[in-house]
């Protein structure tokens, strides 16, 4: 029997909905969650052929479970409970086969209709997975702060979203705003969420409709371009940039690749380590790569603050570059801020623990 996952943090509602659709227990089970966590508890253990989620949600929201589900099951079905943006974007999107939105209060018709289309193959206005155009509209709509690593083929790019607008990207040689009509173009990408708009400048200034249009414009141009035999798929790929084996200009951002092996190791290491209260790991560009399970205080602080006073210190007093810091807050707790293998670590540390032994009990599992 077919499984619905349904995900809300309103106990009553989601418990009307499971009485509400009870008359088509004989064609699928619904299956609920009241948190993101929760959700991804569920689509861990189970089965499930569709997800229904809200966006707004505690311990884990609805936009950090969508990421998750674009990683790890992106070809599950989804259906967004959420208001929703301009017709005119909206057309587009439902032009891209993409997500269906229901708008709460949700009429219980409407959900019934939307699950069967997604439980048919062959429902049009349903995909398997998510896009990142749809995606970035919900973040317009909900007028999130965050940044987005978006990887396709082992090539990545960063996406800078401040109150629900693109404000600069990051691919390649790419900057601004060709760089971001570059990678909204992408299909089939895997999207990371941050909490955290790690730039403060906006140096694409145009609003997201508009640059979701222009980018959707240039896609259609480069298919009709290539039925036409005028633009093939290598001529389209080779004129994207070079993947990071390749020489980079200077002072371009090179594309990261996904979280490597060791950066995994540094993670769980510091899971297992009993003196680590809490912990946050960051990739070169400051982006959030982990953090200690459950809720962590560490993930939203933006490691760049103490780098850049720490290399003015360094330049001022002569001392070259930091080896790891360890500071203490006026409620007593004790951080430890260190570098390993291009992965800073931020950490919470017991009292009376030496940050020496967390460094070298760190450096030690690398080493396996």
């Amino acid at each position: 029997m077919k499984k619905i996952l349904i995900v809300d943090d309103e106990k009553s509602f989601l418990l009307s909905l499971k009485d509400g659709l009870s008359v088509h227990s004989d064609k699928f089970q619904i299956l609920t969650a009241e948190n993101g966590r929760e959700a991804v508890d569920v689509l861990r253990s189970l089965s499930v052929d569709l997800l229904v989620t809200d966006l707004k949600l505690p311990e884990m929201n609805g936009f950090e479970l969508l990421a998750w589900v674009s990683r790890h099951q992106p070809q599950l079905p989804v259906i967004v409970m959420s208001a929703f943006g301009t017709p005119e974007i909206e057309a587009r999107l439902a032009k891209m086969d993409t997500l269906q939105f229901l708008e709460k209060p949700l009429d219980l018709e409407m959900l019934e209709e939307g699950i069967f289309n997604g439980l048919n193959a062959g429902g049009k206005s349903f995909i398997r997975g998510i896009t990142l155009a749809t995606f970035l509209q919900l973040m317009k709509v909900e007028k999130k702060n965050c940044t987005l690593k978006v990887s396709i083929s082992a090539q990545s790019a960063y996406l800078y979203i401040q109150r629900g607008e693109l404000i600069d990207a990051e691919y390649g040689a790419l900057e601004g705003i060709e760089a971001a009509l570059e990678i909204v173009g992408w299909d089939d990408a895997e999207i990371e969420m941050d909490g955290i708009c790690r730039r403060q400048d906006d140096i694409i200034n145009m609003p997201m409709e508009h640059l979701l249009i222009e980018a959707f414009k240039r896609k259609d141009e480069a298919e009709e371009l290539e039925k036409a035999g005028l633009l093939s798929v290598p001529e389209r790929i080779s004129s994207l940039p070079e993947p990071t084996s390749q020489p980079q200009p200077s002072g371009a951002m090179k594309p990261v690749p996904p979280v490597t092996a060791t950066q995994q190791k540094i993670a769980n290491t510091l899971t297992k380590l009993a003196p680590v209260q809490e912990y946050a790991t960051f990739d070169e560009k400051n982006v959030l790569q982990s953090h200690s399970p459950q809720n962590c205080s560490l993930k939203d602080i933006d490691p760049a603050v103490f780098e850049n006073l720490l290399d003015s210190l360094g330049i001022s007093l002569g001392f070259g570059n930091y080896k790891y810091v360890v500071f203490n807050s006026t409620s007593r707790s004790r951080y430890l801020l260190c570098q390993s293998q291009q992965t800073c670590i931020l950490t919470k540390l017991k009292p009376g623990t030496r940050a020496q032994q967390i460094i070298e009990e760190i450096r030690r599992n690398e080493s396996r």
